[in-house]
């Protein structure tokens, strides 16, 4: 059997959601975690992070979709709101990459995403790439990411197309999957096809992904369920298995990253993050 990377996303949005993160670790299966380069207390989580680096690995989690940008805002005006917080949708920039404001927008992606780079650097000893709310998938924001890594090798990309087949293998859970989640996989393994080039010298430095149908609700009974064939699935690739969780849960809506955020602070305060964070818990006991 492969490898198991038990992953949480999200380390660093503030203190709190940190904790739940660090909690997966010291009494369950976590082993690996993506942390935000603009969180504003970013320095504190490190720090609470810290006696746990040996054991737990770290990835960039590559930013466009909350919080404050870190280049400067005049710089990327197409990325930001007058807060300076960033307020470009997902398929606002792929639709935009396809446009005649392709080299623009990349500029300015590039930008950020050098200035992200440059946060983290002090943090992290190799470069293990991902993103909030899968940008990087878009090509125009990927080659940006590489570009701003430069030379520096690059141990790890997370590539979020997953496989179907295992969703297929279980009639009974049918009903339980969200539609809008089936498509976001449909639209990522399209993705996949346009990052092909870009993503070919890496296609060993990644992992069978588990973590877009059940999105937002990665409940023990159903990953226990679906997890056999994925791992069979990652054997026959001879790649690692990564399992996407969300156990960082915000209660304080002050503090997150970008109160005024609907979307994301609907998404850090759902019930849902502590179900996630019980599936990180108790995942390896389920298994025995």
């Amino acid at each position: 059997m492969r490898r198991i990377i038990y992953h949480a996303d999200d380390f660093g949005a503030n203190e709190e959601v940190s904790e739940h993160i660090l909690d997966c670790y010291r009494e369950g299966a976590l082993n690996s975690l993506s942390i935000l380069p603009n969180s504003p207390c970013l320095a504190r989580c490190m720090e609470m992070l810290e006696p746990y680096r040996k054991k737990v690995a770290v990835s960039i989690h590559f930013n466009l979709a909350e919080g404050h940008c870190l280049a400067d805002p005049r710089e990327v005006p197409w990325l930001v709101d007058e807060r300076g917080m960033f307020a470009v949708s997902f398929f606002k920039v792929l639709l935009l990459s396809f446009t005649g404001r392709r080299r623009e927008l990349k500029r300015q992606i590039r930008t950020e995403m050098q200035a992200q780079l440059e946060r983290m650097l002090p943090y992290v000893n190799t470069l293990r790439i991902d993103s909030h709310q899968h940008y990087h998938m878009i090509p125009v924001v990927l080659e940006s990411i590489l570009e701003a890594a430069g030379g520096r090798e690059i141990a790890f990309i997370r590539i979020p197309a997953e496989p179907i087949v295992p969703f297929l293998r279980h009639p009974g859970l049918y009903k339980t999957y969200r539609p809008i989640n089936l498509v976001k996989n449909l639209v990522l393994h399209m993705l996949r096809l346009l990052d092909e080039p870009l993503l070919r010298p890496y296609r060993k430095k990644t992992a069978v992904f588990f973590g877009i149908v059940l999105s937002g609700g990665m409940d023990l009974k159903r990953v226990r369920i679906l997890l056999g064939d994925f791992k069979r699935i990652a054997d026959k690739k001879r790649l690692p298995l990564e399992v996407l969780c969300h156990p960082g849960r915000g209660m304080e809506a002050e503090r997150l990253m970008d109160p005024e955020n609907a979307l994301c602070k609907e998404f850090y305060m759902s019930h849902n993050r502590s179900m996630e964070k019980e599936t990180l818990m108790k995942i390896e006991q389920a298994q025995a």
